[in-house]
């Protein structure tokens, strides 16, 4: 981009240069979690003049490499000139501290559909994933085909590889109903690529999948589909999992609604279970 494209692109919506520093310098707890930045507070000045969609959405770019990606705004407390970003999402994009990075505002669609991908099993052996992930997503404003993010437990991270969303390659996850399927985990699915292409260990049962639930990622509920259970599925048809968080309106007093699945299985597939979080 030259300089009058810069400034062409500055008349008609929000775009500035900024040299960025990691989140980390702040020493503020849990900031470094999640796809939120600190911008200055002229950067607040300046929005206000113009029509901004909220929540505010930002495309940031790699002003070097040109890679992207999009994030939200935590705080205007930045000092002026700089943006401070988790270190996760400096490090997707190529960033070392104080190089140039792009900020323009943007407008990207609601989630309705998310494809994750663990880096190991372990996460699918939680006791209760569904209270990790709800605490976790809300610091996250987007997410966005082809990065990975991080989700805490106490003083352990896992790791997820973002492989699908819908509608598109960048989605809003504030204040949407949104369905969440989980791939195998990478641990477990590159031996069996192996094991197939040496053709060793056809008919035998396929390995033991996570099959999901549903839940809300922002603590609202959500309304449960009714629909006939899918027949055990085949080798050749895997069968979906997911989960869901909404945006409908909070239901009145709390606890946990849980319904196991009634459908058989052949031993080998843990199918998990449905829930209805209410708060």
């Amino acid at each position: 981009m030259d300089f009058e494209e810069y400034l062409n692109l500055q008349s008609a919506t929000f775009a500035q240069l900024y040299r960025c520093l990691p989140i980390s310098l702040l020493k503020k707890e849990n900031a470094d979690d999640g796809n939120r930045v600190f911008m200055p507070v002229s950067a607040l000045d300046r929005l206000g003049y113009l029509h901004i969609e909220y929540p505010m959405q930002f495309q940031i770019q790699n002003a070097t490499t040109l890679q992207t990606s999009y994030c939200g705004v935590l705080e205007f407390t930045a000092d002026e000139g700089f943006i401070h970003i988790p270190t996760m999402m400096m490090e997707h994009l190529g960033l070392r501290e104080n190089d140039l990075v792009l900020l323009r505002s943007t407008s990207i669609p609601k989630a309705t559909f998310v494809k994750l991908q663990p880096h190991t099993s372990d996460f699918h052996k939680l006791s209760e994933p569904r209270y990790l992930l709800e605490y976790n997503f809300r610091n996250f404003f987007c997410l966005t085909t082809g990065e990975t993010i991080a989700v805490a437990a106490g003083d352990r991270f896992y790791y997820l590889d973002v492989v699908e969303t819908r509608p598109a390659d960048a989605v809003c996850v504030i204040e949407t109903d949104c369905e969440v399927e989980f791939d195998q985990a990478l641990d477990q699915a590159e031996p069996a690529a192996a094991m197939q292409v040496d053709g060793v260990g056809a008919g035998e049962p396929e390995p033991a999948r996570f099959t999901g639930f549903r839940m809300r990622m922002d603590g609202k509920p959500v309304e449960e589909e009714k629909k006939t259970m899918p027949p055990p599925a085949t080798a050749a048809a895997p069968p979906k999992r997911g989960l869901r968080f909404g945006s409908s309106a909070p239901a009145a007093g709390g606890g946990v609604k849980e319904a196991k699945s009634g459908e058989k299985d052949d031993g080998n597939r843990f199918t998990g279970k449905k829930y209805s979080l209410q708060f």
